[in-house]
């Protein structure tokens, strides 16, 4: 099952509450409700993944600079039993719900919603972790007209993210919350990155999170940088990660082994050669040449570092957000010693 996101004007509790309803749908769909035991990731053995128990696999992500390794593998991968096809989401929400409902057998997101879905009972496992949070590679954008400068700005505007449990709206209301300024001040909308460029462009939006030919595309337009998403404090963080059901874990180790070689070694062959890095860019996201040239390479990662990941669960917990800590190492498959 896809949902797909109404792309119109919402407000905060609205969209919150659509959250709720998507996630009461799922448990009632997953039967019990309970949640996984501690430590169990860490109890799933690791598999052969030259010997994949599913040939054919499906793997989800918002298509973006960060989903460039998704197209990689599938259309370079080197485990002969192995044929992943990507398909394409609006936002992380739809990514953890397709993974949960069996349309992918693993999805890249950002760690927050995978937060709730494990809170909310959903037996959701890291597999691979994806890029780290990378100066100039995403911001909040505004135009001169906005009066849009600082995060001081934003309580009373209409502020754009692609989900309210992307990495970028939890960060914008811890940024906020370090400065004492009110979050909860803030108009937050929904929309793809399709549809940024229009949104600021027409004042539907007055700020708007950007990346890649997006953020290209809004700075033509004479956006400003208000906050950028992978600076300090947040470099080196883990910023998306791919997951899947623990109960598919348990039942094709083979398989999310192999997925993590191929994921690992696309995300590796993209850091080590420039070159490939922008043919792939150009050819994945129709962006010309020259865009591509200039794009900042995402902090693309090659294991699993529990640390930077576990950073994502304290940003949640000082974002307000999160009411109770949350021990993140406990749902973090290690990586396969040899692909």
């Amino acid at each position: 099952m896809i949902v797909h996101t109404q792309h119109r004007r919402r407000s905060t509790r609205t969209l919150l509450a659509g959250a709720a309803l998507t996630f009461t749908v799922l448990l009632t769909g997953c039967g019990s409700g309970a949640g996984a035991e501690p430590d169990a990731a860490k109890e799933l053995e690791g598999g052969d993944p030259s010997a994949p128990e599913v040939s054919e696999v499906k793997l989800a992500g918002i298509k973006g600079p960060g989903t460039i390794p998704l197209q990689v593998a599938a259309d370079n991968g080197t485990i002969e039993d192995l044929t992943i096809s990507p398909f394409f989401v609006d936002n992380s929400g739809i990514a953890v719900t397709s993974v949960i409902s069996g349309d992918a057998a693993a999805a890249n997101t950002s760690y927050f919603g995978v937060i709730d879905a494990i809170n909310e009972g959903l037996d959701l496992v890291v597999i691979a972790e994806g890029w780290a949070s990378t100066p100039k590679t995403s911001s909040l954008e505004a135009l001169p007209a906005s009066g849009i400068e600082g995060l001081e700005d934003l309580e009373g505007k209409t502020v754009n993210v692609i989900s309210l449990t992307s990495s970028h709206a939890i960060k914008l209301r811890d940024a906020m919350l370090a400065e004492d300024l009110d979050p909860d001040a803030v108009d937050w909308v929904e929309l793809p990155y399709g549809e940024v460029a229009a949104a600021l462009e027409q004042g539907t939006v007055d700020a708007s999170s950007a990346v890649g030919p997006t953020l290209a595309a809004v700075r033509g337009l004479g956006s400003a940088p208000v906050f950028d998403y992978g600076d300090e404090p947040y470099e080196g963080m883990a910023e998306s990660g791919w997951v899947a059901s623990r109960s598919f874990v348990e039942k094709n180790p083979n398989t999310i082994a192999a997925i993590q070689c191929e994921i690992f070694a696309a995300q590796g062959a993209l850091v080590e050669d420039r070159a490939f890095f922008e043919e792939q860019f150009t050819a994945f996201l129709g962006a010309p040449p020259a865009v591509a040239a200039q794009e900042v390479m995402l902090d693309y990662q090659t294991e699993n570092r529990e640390s930077e990941i576990q950073r994502n669960a304290d940003i949640y917990f000082s974002s307000g957000r999160l009411t109770e800590e949350f021990d993140f190492s406990e749902f973090v498959i290690p990586a396969p010693e040899s692909c």
